[in-house]
């Protein structure tokens, strides 16, 4: 069973959920002057859905790493950057598409997550400190009795 005592695992949650909707989230849309309305979702191109995959995954696997700081703000680091280069992709989308088809608040989903590992990261930052200060002050203390 996982808990969720620290409040990284709960951000890094959150960024997760956020990116797992996109897989079910409308990017853009338009309606024709009959009413009819024409939508793209993010499954339908192949380079969101793997990139949408990539983070969803690296976000869990950063969950798992609870006791691991430094490996977790490792891997939260290569999310963060592979989430910048999705949000520039959906911004170059949007530049060549924005004429003809309204975006969604969905596309802005990931630079909320960027936010939130960014948030993740300042905290776990603080236990991997918090931990190698423990573990030294007890290797001092070691020393010092002998």
């Amino acid at each position: 069973m996982i808990t969720w005592p620290r409040m990284q695992n709960v951000l890094l949650g959150i960024a997760a959920f956020l990116m797992l909707s996109l897989f079910w989230s409308e990017m853009c849309y338009t309606v024709t002057d009959e009413g009819v309305r024409y939508s793209i979702k993010f499954t339908e191109h192949l380079q969101f859905l793997v990139l949408t995959f990539i983070t969803v995954a690296l976000a869990v696997a950063a969950i798992f790493y609870r006791r691991q700081y430094i490996l977790q703000v490792r891997v939260c680091i290569i999310e963060m950057l592979i989430l910048l280069g999705f949000q520039i992709w959906l911004l170059v989308a949007f530049l060549r598409l924005k004429s003809v088809y309204t975006f969604t608040v969905s596309t802005l989903f990931p630079l909320v997550s960027i936010i939130l590992i960014v948030l993740a990261v300042r905290y776990s930052w603080k236990d991997a400190t918090v931990a190698i200060a423990r573990d030294f002050s007890k290797k001092m203390g070691k020393k010092i009795k002998k």
